[in-house]
Order: structure tokens, then sequence, then C-alpha cells
């Protein structure tokens, strides 16, 4: 009897341990599917994370491995960046020598990928070459003193980024910018320069990356004429400027733009100025600060300001690494002042970032963030009343909203017959779904998740637009797919 009893308490502990593991399984694969789902894409000139657009705006924080090494920097560095400086993007910069230690490079490297990650920062790793491909680099004495170079062997480049196209291509919050500054002693056009590109392009993409990729002009990626007559083949790519006090030299802004936002996310990687009149890049606010930084928005352009950082120019710390330089509090005012502006009322702010009820917080900050840009483009405006907010609640519990709008219903009307194949009839409870969830991006509560349809919706929207879900209006499609019940 004894053995009996042990034997069915035996097999209890087993099925409640099976039920675990599969709930378990079940609780990760929807964390797999929202985390897949919230990629950083880009579509036109326009970046997009979680359904809605997105401009990117940080700072470039120089070598990870020095500033551990050599400047004690510790990755706490990362949760003052975006909770102090409120940044939503941090550059880090790999120089050509890295192989010299390599493993210890990449553990370090991968330790602050982590690190910014964790603290909802977007990462861009930048190649830290300045030369052009297997030819002239520039020289740097202090550098090389201490085993850094800016070696432009195009061997060393394709080496760097096999490998971190394989570490990385699991998170598209991580941007790869394929070289710093293809500089030259002698003038370059966009036409030399291509063909590397492309190659390291095709490096990636073969290792399965599909990570949005940033390629520089010439001229110290300062010149960005001809690219937009004949860009870079392929998807989720991007284009660097690099812009300083003295580079207007050269070429006006516009000219060296070429309107090359236009048609392609442009990131300045790099930019900055010094209040020291002894720096090279000196400037005065009024004479370059101010007006960059109007252009900055005005253009649309993401950045990632140079540099977070002390002794590497312009630094935005002095030598205590607490205090800030006049051009150090210039760049934390302008993100800080930045997002102030364009951030939603703080009851809707609230509801991005933890959520309202017990769904909203189960289905994560990008969904609810999605949901906001549902309403936003159904609207034509933020939510701003207690009756948006109150709809905003409904829509993310997959319930009519109380408000509607007839621009966003007929846009709704449109891709339903592109994707049915006749008119939608508001009579059948299947169409009319439909065309509410597309119009105003009604969520499917998070228990009621299918995640095999979810694949099958999509899949769906790929053959009838001829890409992957996107945009928030793209997702708002394949959610309507999936769950409406609407037929052919």
């Amino acid at each position: 009897m004894k053995k009996i009893i042990l034997i069915l308490l035996f097999v209890i502990i087993l099925l409640l341990g099976l039920v675990f593991i599969a709930q378990e399984a079940q609780a990760g694969l929807l964390d797999f599917f929202y985390k897949t789902k919230e990629k950083l894409t880009i579509s036109g000139n326009q970046l997009f994370f979680a359904g809605g657009p997105i401009t990117l705006r940080g700072v470039a924080v120089g070598d990870p491995y020095s500033r551990q090494t050599t400047y004690r920097r510790t990755t706490s560095d990362y949760i003052t960046i975006s909770k102090d400086w409120r940044a939503n993007v941090v550059r880090l910069s790999i120089h050509p020598s890295y192989q010299k230690e390599e493993k210890r490079v990449k553990k370090i490297l991968a330790d602050e990928v982590a690190a910014a990650r964790e603290n909802n920062l977007f990462v861009i790793i930048d190649y830290h070459v300045i030369g052009f491909p297997n030819g002239w680099y520039k020289s740097w004495p202090e550098g090389e003193a201490q085993g850094y170079s800016y070696d432009s062997s195009f061997k060393v480049a394709m080496d760097f980024w096999k490998s971190i196209a394989v570490e990385y291509r699991d998170d598209q919050g991580v941007i790869f910018e394929l070289w710093n500054e293809p500089a030259d002693q002698k003038t370059r056009a966009w036409e030399d320069i291509k063909p590397y590109w492309e190659r390291l392009y095709g490096l990636i993409r073969s290792q399965g990356a599909a990570n949005i990729i940033i390629a520089p002009g010439v001229y110290w990626t300062y010149d960005l004429r001809g690219i937009k007559d004949d860009p870079l083949p392929g998807e989720n790519i991007g284009y660097a400027w690099h812009n300083y006090p003295f580079s207007g030299q050269y070429l006006k802004w516009s000219q060296a733009l070429d309107n090359l936002n236009k048609y392609y996310p442009v990131f300045v990687t790099e930019w900055g100025f010094s209040a020291d009149p002894a720096k090279r890049h000196y400037a005065k606010l009024e004479d370059y600060g101010t007006p960059f930084k109007k252009y900055l928005i005005d253009e649309g352009l993401n950045f990632t300001a140079w540099c977070w950082h002390n002794p590497w120019d312009p630094r935005m710390f002095e030598s205590n690494w607490v205090d800030l330089t006049p051009y150090g509090k210039f760049v934390k005012d302008f993100l800080l002042g930045v997002e102030a502006s364009e951030e939603f009322s703080e009851e809707i702010n609230n509801f991005i970032k933890n959520g309202a009820d017990d769904n909203s917080r189960r289905l994560g900050e990008g969904e609810r963030r999605a949901v906001v840009y549902s309403f936003k483009m159904a609207f034509s405006r933020n939510p701003e009343t207690s009756q948006d907010f109150s709809d905003i609640i409904k829509i993310v519990n997959g319930r009519w909203p109380s408000q509607k709008s007839q621009v966003a219903e007929n846009q709704a009307k449109n891709n339903f017959k592109k994707i049915y194949r006749r008119e939608a009839d508001m009579g059948n409870k299947n169409d009319e779904a439909a065309i509410t969830v597309m119009a105003y991006g009604l969520r499917q509560r998070a228990e009621n998740r299918n995640l095999d349809s979810e694949k099958q919706g999509i899949k769906i929207f790929k053959n009838i637009f001829g890409r992957l879900p996107q945009t928030t209006e793209d997702w708002n499609i394949m959610q309507a797919i999936t769950y409406s019940g609407a037929k052919r």
C-alpha cells in the first residue's frame, strides 16, 4: 500500500512539473514573440520600433575596452545615460587593433552592449577606423603607443563584421556602423567606396543578421553626395554623417547632406564642439551648437553626440568625470529638452511605462507604446483627454473605442479590399471586426494570443504586401488578418 501511495505521489508531482514546464514554455514563447516583433526596422526614411516611428538620439561613449581598462568606467554609466540624460541610443567604438586582445575586447563589448540594452538603449557598434579600405589610414601616435591603430585593412574589417554579425544577429536593437570615417589623402566619391560596403553588407546578411546597417559617405563621413541616386541595394540600410564646426568649410551642410534624409534614415553618429578656443573643435554656441541643434531637429536626423568622455574631444566631462563641460551641458539639456517636447501627457507616459491593468502590464512596454501610436494614427493627434485615455484602455483590451475616425475607417476599408478582394460588409461581425482592428489597433488580450496563428498572419501579410509588417498600420493589418475571422 505504501508503495502505491509513493507511486501516486510521484506521478502527481511529475504531472504538476509537466504542467509548470508547459506554462513556462508558453510564457517563454510569448515573451519571444514580443521580443522578435519589437525590432528596430527601416521603412522609407523612417525608423520604426514596436509598430511606431522613432528617432534615435543619444551619445557616443568611445571605445568600451579603454573605458574599462584605462578610464575605469563601469556599465552603470548606461543607467545615467538612459535615466538622467534620457538618451535612447549609445554608440560603442571598436578599433581595428581589437584582434591583439580579441577575446577580452569582445567580452567587454558584450558586457557593455548587455548593460545598455538592459537600460532600454539601442546600441550602435562602430568599426572605428579612419582611412580608406586597403589604403591610407590616419596615424595615431598617442593611440599606437597604447596598442591602438586606425589600420584600414579590409580583411580585418571583414573578419570583425563576420563575428559581430553572428554574435548580435538575434538582437535587432543593435545597429552595425560599417566604417567610422573612410578618409583618404586624395579626393574620393561615393562610387569609389560603395563596392566595399556592398561586400560588408553581403557578408553580414549571409550570417543571418537582419540588423540595421549604417554606411558612411566619403570625406570623413561628411560628403553624402551621390548616395540617393545610387544607394546600396538591400533592406534596413541607413547612412552615417559626421559634422563638426570645421566641416562646413568643405561644403555647406545642405550640400553635403544632399537631401539623403528625404529618402533614407541618416544617423549623425558624430557631431560636437568645444567651448575651449585652444581645441580643434572650438566654436561659439551661437555659431555652431544652436544652429546645428536646430538643423538636427528640422531635418529629422538621428544622432549620437561625440563624446560622453574625458579626455576624448570634444569631451562632455571635465577630468573628474562628474562636472560637465559647456558642451556636455549643452548635449544633456538638448536631450532632456527634445524628450520633454515630444513626450505624451504624464498619464499616457505612465501607461506606456507601467501599464494600467494586469493585461496591459503583461503585454509589455512595446505593445503599450504601439497602442498609443495606433490612437495617434487613427485620430491624427496625441491622446490627451480622459475619454482618450479610456479609449486607450479599451483598445489595449480588445474592445471597441467610444470615439470614431471616419478617415481611419476608410483607410481600413481600402486595406480590407486589398486583402480580401471585396468590399467590407459592415453588417457582418467578422468584417466589422477586421475594419475596427485595422483602424484603431485593437489588441488581443495576452491570454488569448495564438502565436501559431500570428505567424501564419505574418506570412499572409507578406504574400499580399511583399514585405514583413513594419509600421503601426502594418501590425494592425496583421492582427486583423489573424483574429477577425473575415474571409475572401
